[in-house]
């Protein structure tokens, strides 16, 4: 089979990756439109599990994740009216460096065999030449500017009413940290956890009034830093917070889809689902349908209609749960001022009370991968 990755992020590594183990005899190209020196955007990411035990988690298939230096978490603190309540998350979470993350698993596919072509941004249908290939894997991230998702995978996307910026920090939060901090401008909300032994990843997001009231608007991108770093003076201990270049506060942009494919190309990643961070699976998320992707293709190597329909019918379901866990946590936040008043416990318990009438996402996402990674002989 003769397959093309548009996008060398997680999901793509991850299929293209995982698919060259099963059947090395594939011609498997990645194009990649960043040169491989820019910057891939963002700080820290949350992972489940222990690398390399855990098959949800993309370290573990790094045999030199230690060199992340990724940190394990497994308490949750809340923090409001300077009041904080401290629990255990009941699992383990990784913290990891989503830059570092991105590099090794791209050295990990070049040294399958498979070719990455960077500077190779595709603008048009036409460009993709899907006749060219048995099977186009469109996993460019969170992109609804593109043209070639054609009618069929034109997908719906909604913004969300808070404004949001990803910060780094050299303050380490030892636990999963959740701030509400309320300020003579406004409500802000931090939400931060050490990535490595250094540094800590730190987003914040406000409604658009108090963006707008406090002046982030208007702004230049080191002003802001300062003022976000007064605001949450106590809990950064004084130290700054960093703006990686290319990243702006933006609304939080929510993209999803009815299918999976259409013809022989295929969504994955956040170009298939994006989900709100405030629930912390969105690489996750990569690593279960770029699995489900795998069977699917690996099932069906004769046909990839039949394999396409497949992965269709098992990813969309867990997609489709992704984004109502998503959008209840999103719609939670935007309503936070109205929580203010609040005890630190009442805060707590709405917070973790607040998608407990959907069924559960790791249960549902546990039995995907299990099934995904279920591969018989071929």
């Amino acid at each position: 089979m003769k397959i093309l990755v548009i996008g060398a992020g997680p999901s793509g590594l991850m299929f293209a990756s995982e698919t060259k183990r099963l059947k090395p005899e594939w011609d498997i190209r990645i194009i990649e439109k960043n040169h491989p020196d820019d910057n891939v955007v963002g700080w820290g990411v949350v992972l489940p599990g222990r690398a390399p035990h855990h098959p949800a988690n993309p370290l573990s298939y790094l045999e030199n994740h230690e060199i992340l230096d990724a940190q394990y978490l497994e308490d949750f603190k809340l923090t409001h009216h300077n009041q904080s309540a401290l629990k255990s998350t009941g699992v383990t979470l990784c913290g990891a460096e989503r830059k570092s993350m991105v590099r090794e698993l791209r050295q990990m596919c070049i040294g399958l065999g498979i070719q990455i072509d960077y500077e190779q941004p595709v603008l048009s249908d036409a460009e993709l030449a899907c006749n060219e290939y048995d099977l186009v894997v469109v996993s460019n991230g969170l992109n609804h500017t593109t043209t070639y998702y054609r009618d069929a995978l034109k997908p719906k996307v909604e913004f969300g009413k808070n404004r949001y910026m990803w910060y780094g920090t050299t303050k380490t939060f030892d636990a999963m940290n959740l701030i509400f901090k309320a300020h003579s401008k406004g409500v802000f909300v931090a939400h931060s956890y050490k990535y490595s032994s250094k540094m800590s990843t730190f987003v914040v997001e406000c409604s658009e009034e108090t963006y707008r009231k406090s002046g982030l608007d208007e702004m230049t991108t080191e002003d802001a830093e300062r003022f976000i770093a007064s605001v949450f003076e106590d809990e950064l201990d004084g130290k700054a917070v960093i703006a990686q270049e290319g990243l702006k506060w933006r609304n939080f942009m929510t993209l999803s889809h009815e299918k999976a494919y259409d013809g022989n190309v295929a969504l994955l990643g956040d170009a298939l689902q994006s989900g709100h961070f405030s629930i912390g699976h969105g690489t996750t998320m990569a690593v279960v349908g770029a699995q489900i992707l795998v069977k699917a293709v690996y099932d069906n190597p004769e046909n990839v209609s039949a394999a396409l329909e497949d992965f269709n019918q098992h990813v969309m379901p867990i997609m489709q749960l992704f984004d109502q866990h998503a959008t209840v946590s999103r719609l939670w936040f935007e309503s936070v001022e109205d929580r203010m008043h609040q005890s630190t416990g009442e805060v707590a318990q709405g917070f973790a009370e607040r998608r407990g009438q959907l069924p559960p996402l790791p249960a549902a996402l546990g039995q995907a991968l299990e099934r995904a990674l279920d591969r018989g002989e071929k």
